[in-house]
């Protein structure tokens, strides 16, 4: 559930990056009920979520719009290409003892 801010957020999660200059961040008039169509079609059976749509009616749930120019001077980093094959478990958390 890590994506589901406000259009306020986005806006100043992309410009503290420095990549993008922000023309509009606003949320979209009927993006509750794009979101409750797209969910009837690709999860029918989600009735919790459909359901939460419906009930909020737009007041928190809908779709963000986001419009942004890259700065010119903006540095990106090279893509991720690879991952590696295997795995090396490591501990999460480290003793202080």
């Amino acid at each position: 559930m890590g994506c589901l801010h406000s259009a306020v957020w986005w806006r100043r999660h992309w410009e503290r990056t420095g990549i993008l200059d922000i023309d509009l961040a606003d949320t979209l008039p009927d993006g509750w009920q794009l979101w409750r169509d797209w969910q009837t079609v690709i999860a029918p059976d989600n009735a919790a979520e459909i359901q939460a749509l419906e009930a909020d009616r737009g007041s928190y749930l809908g779709y963000v719009r986001l419009v942004g120019r890259r700065r010119a001077h903006a540095r990106l980093d090279e893509p991720i290409v690879s991952i590696p094959s295997e795995y090396a478990k490591k501990p999460l958390l480290r003793s202080s003892a």
